[in-house]
């Protein structure tokens, strides 16, 4: 789902439940922006292991500049909503869980507010993290969403 507005966790994670009891385990991933967040490509990691781009070099994204917020851009959220849609049938193929949600905001954020939410329900808690883990990556080469540094 795309969103303007924030959204909560505990009602994503009150839909999974209600909608498939049979979940013993629900992992969330919560993105949000930071300062600093790196360079105008809108990488959220400078590494495969989760090192912050410009951290451990005390800088605050390209230039030096202090990073305000990212401008979420969707062009065509129809499509936007078919490849989350996609996903998320890959998801539960693929690591057999029981229910995936999909947030990602869009718009102007500023510093703090969240970005993506991502949910995954399964019956044990190994499962709904690998797909978590495969939802995140995916969402962010998938090119449904664009992200601009605001300085």
């Amino acid at each position: 789902m795309i969103a303007e507005q924030d959204f909560s966790l505990d009602e994503l994670a009150r839909a999974v439940k209600e909608r498939k009891p049979e979940v013993g385990a629900i992992v969330s991933f919560l993105g949000v922006v930071r300062a600093g967040t790196g360079t105008e490509t809108g990488t959220e990691t400078g590494t495969e292991t989760g090192t912050e781009t410009g951290t451990e070099t005390g800088k605050t994204g390209e230039e030096g500049k202090k990073i305000k917020g990212l401008e979420i851009v969707v062009g065509d959220e129809a499509k936007a909503e078919r490849e989350f849609e996609e996903l998320k049938r890959e998801a539960v193929e693929r690591f057999g869980v029981e229910a995936v949600e999909i947030v990602h905001r869009k718009g102007s954020l500023v510093v703090g507010e969240s970005i993506v939410a991502i949910l995954v329900g399964a019956g044990h808690r190994k499962a709904a993290f690998r797909a978590c883990e495969y939802l995140i990556n995916a969402l962010r080469v998938s090119g449904a969403v664009a992200r601009k540094e605001l300085k």
